[in-house]
């Protein structure tokens, strides 16, 4: 059923500019926080579409794909202490069962300054009622991570299954039991994106609402909402670098 979903993506993404004009910004977004020297792996690579547009990256999923290089568990990284210098993923930590044992494994493998780069939702007052009654994921603050809790076990888990609130969890509801569990690898840049245009495309399972015309505009009026992020953001960049 995984490669099913993701031969699906494939097809739709083929099909649906608007998708690939969002996904190209946030790979431009990523690339910017990227170490320049050594090797960058891609978590969750699904589609293929970020090696494509990055061709040097070892791009792995938790499916086995044929179009990527890699398949492994993001909870048990097949890759020597101290050997990348970035990990990138989009939508990959809030599927995760264990993601704070995930973010011990990736300061385990990368170098010193390596990165984790990640792009994940963000559970603002704007973005709530989308996430929480729209979209077929959890949204569950229930679980306190920083205790040993998880949201679902491994036997439950499905590989699409997700908890949206994860990410806000750990990086802004949390941010201080973070830092205090992970004081070598510190926060060094979060920031709130996508007001209008990504909720109005539709992602993968719903057909957009906006023209392609009209993504321009609409471009625009995300720029000059940014002060406003903390109240209308639908996504999330965080970066966690490395520091002995």
């Amino acid at each position: 059923m995984s490669l099913e979903i993701l031969n699906r993506h494939r097809r739709i993404w083929q099909e649906k500019k608007i998708l690939q004009r969002i996904y190209q910004n946030w790979y431009q977004l990523i690339l910017k926080e990227c170490r320049p020297q050594g090797m960058t792996l891609e978590i969750g690579g699904g589609g293929g579409n970020f090696k494509k547009f990055f061709p040097e990256v070892i791009s792995s999923d938790y499916t086995l794909c044929p179009w990527l290089d890699l398949n492994l568990d993001a909870h048990n990284l097949p890759f020597a202490a101290d050997s990348l210098a970035n990990i990138v993923m989009i939508d990959v930590l809030h599927h995760l069962t264990r993601p704070l044992h995930f973010i011990e494994e990736a300061y385990r493998v990368l170098q010193e300054k390596g990165r984790l780069i990640m792009l994940e939702p963000c559970i603002t007052p704007g973005s709530y009622l989308i996430y929480n009654f729209l979209h077929q994921e959890d949204l569950d603050f229930s679980k306190d991570l920083f205790k040993g809790e998880t949201w679902i076990s491994d036997d439950e888990k499905k590989p699409f299954d997700g908890n949206l609130a994860i990410p806000t969890q750990l990086f802004f509801r949390n941010a201080a039991a973070y830092k205090k569990k992970f004081s070598n690898f510190p926060i060094v840049q979060k920031k709130h994106s996508d007001y209008l245009v990504y909720p109005l495309s539709g992602g993968f399972d719903h057909p957009s609402v906006l023209p392609n015309s009209l993504v321009p505009f609409f471009i625009f009026l995300e720029k000059m909402l940014q002060p406003l992020g903390f109240m209308f953001a639908y996504r999330m960049l965080v970066v966690l670098e490395k520091n002995r």
